[in-house]
Parts: C-alpha cells; structure tokens; sequence
C-alpha cells in the first residue's frame, strides 16, 4: 500500500471541488452555524482554495490527463470494475483487522489517509484505468518464475501452520453453551451460523484460515490442541469469546516449485505491474500540456 499515501492530494482535491462543488456554485448560503453565528458557502470556498487549492489543482490535472491517457489508448474502467476492486480493497483491510487484532479496519484506514468514500473510489478508479493501459506489459515468462524460486528457495521455506475454524461470541457462559451444543451433535458450520458474531467467517461456517505460531491466546490455544477437530475450551481476545477447532496441522515444510509457481507469477506480476503504472503517470504528467491560469501557490496564503 505504499502508493496509498500518494493519493491523498487526490482525495483532497475531490473533497474540495468535487464533493461540494454543487453547494458553492449556487449564491452564498449558511453551511453551518457557530453559537449562532453563520459560516458561509463562499467563506468555505475561500476557506478551502487557501488551504488546499495548490494540491487540489494539482490532482484534478493529473486525474483529467489520465483519464485522456486512458480514452487514447482505449480502455476504460466500468462502475462495476471499480466497485469489485473497492469492495476487495476494504474486505482485505477488514479482513487482516478481524484476524490479527491489530492495525485499523477500513473506516479508520480511511480516516489515517485522509480520504473519503467518495475519495477513495475515484481513486480506485484511476488506479483501475492506469492498470489497464500498460496491463498487457506486466508478463513474465515461465524462466523468470522458475529462477525466481531457485534464487530465494530459502524464503519459502513454510513454519508449522495449522488451518483452523472459530466460533465468537460475545459472552464466556455463552461460547460454553455453544461448545456443550456442538459436542452434543450440532455441526460445527451450524453453530457458526446460528451464535458467531465474526461477520467475515459465520457464514463459511466459522472457517478462519491459517494460523501461524504466535503470543496472541488465540494462537496459544490453537497450538495447544493436538489433533485434527479438536476444540479448544472458551479463549478470550479483543473480538470476544473465541470456539476454535483445529482443521488440519500443517508441518514445517519447504513447498516444491509446482506448488509455489503461481505464487511466484502473481507477486512478480504484481510488482512489475506497480512499476509500470508509476512509470506510466510520470509519463503522462511529463507528456501533458498543461496551461495554469493560475500559480498553485497562488491559490495558498499564508
């Protein structure tokens, strides 16, 4: 997510003259009060332009030049790419939060980069359509793959793992009755979908994924168990009382090159495709005509 942080000029600049463009072009009116006394519509206007102008200005242009960038060469990103990439986007974010316990879920994401909703797709979008005009350039042959793998066998190289599944509620007595339930006969999946409160792993029947070795008392306890299907007893995390079952013990283990391959493929893919968009934008800045009528930093004052 390094490139993130770069984006929030763009963020800025569409909250700016996007998000209340329709309010300030219409005559003066109060947008707000403070003990009575009014803030308004053009103060704001003012009020935005000498804080933000100079970087607003300078992300409408490169947004404008790459969307000609785009039109040029001939693709374009649809509402329902766009939104598919922003829903991927927040439910990886949401997702690592839920697992790990730590960093912030989305909303807070959004808060540290400074950037609306609004903000954050017209992002996504640009990312989208710079993706896409050098996409077919982001290849690589089975040679590059397959030294890859020889050169970093070593970074491969898989600790003990285990795949395991949850329940969470939100009260001790409560995981205890579930846990009576289930060893009674309920399913498992079926007490996940009834009592887990963990939206993104009740409804695939409590299924959590793969665990590594760690501090975290979910970690210790699932580590405890000692074998396959077995439950460990109520576990207390920030989330809530935990249920969770061991799935499967994965042995530390080197994978071989046929199990990693497309691994491989998808992470240099991935890098090269970075380099590329960025190499790409500079390009388009540097191709742009661009006629300010007015100096960014004369939309700043001091």
């Amino acid at each position: 997510m390094q490139h993130t942080h770069r984006t929030i000029a763009v963020a800025i600049a569409l909250i700016i003259l996007s998000g209340v463009a329709p309010c300030l072009a219409q005559d003066a009116e109060v947008v707000a009060t403070v003990n009575g006394q009014p803030i308004m519509s053009d103060v704001l206007k003012n009020e935005l332009l000498r804080r933000w102008g100079d970087i607003g200005l300078g992300a409408l242009i490169q947004e404008m030049a790459i969307e000609q960038a785009a039109l040029e060469a001939g693709v374009s990103a649809t509402p329902e790419e766009v939104d598919q990439r922003k829903d991927t986007f927040q439910s990886n974010i949401d997702s690592r939060a839920a697992a790990t316990g730590q960093g912030p879920n989305f909303t807070m994401w959004l808060a540290q980069q400074k950037m609306t909703p609004y903000a954050f797709r017209q992002w996504i979008r640009t990312e989208v359509l710079l993706e896409k005009i050098v996409g077919d350039e982001a290849a690589v042959s089975d040679e590059e793959i397959a030294t890859y793998y020889e050169q970093r066998r070593e970074q491969f190289q898989q600790p003990e793992r285990m795949r395991v599944s949850h329940i969470c509620v939100n009260e001790r007595a409560e995981a205890q009755r579930v846990r009576k339930e289930i060893l009674d006969g309920k399913p498992f999946e079926q007490a996940a979908g009834e009592y887990s409160i963990d939206p993104y792993t009740r409804d695939e029947g409590g299924a959590f994924g793969i665990i590594t070795h760690g501090d975290s008392p979910f970690q210790n306890a699932a580590f405890a168990l000692e074998g396959d299907n077995q439950m460990t007893e109520p576990v207390q995390t920030q989330k809530g009382w935990h249920i969770i079952r061991r799935d499967e013990y994965l042995p530390a283990c080197t994978p071989a090159f046929d199990e990693v391959k497309d691994q491989i493929r998808s992470q240099l893919e991935s890098q090269k495709l970075l380099a590329l968009m960025a190499q790409k934008r500079g390009e388009i800045m540097q191709d742009a005509r661009v006629d300010q009528e007015v100096a960014p930093t004369d939309l700043v004052t001091n």
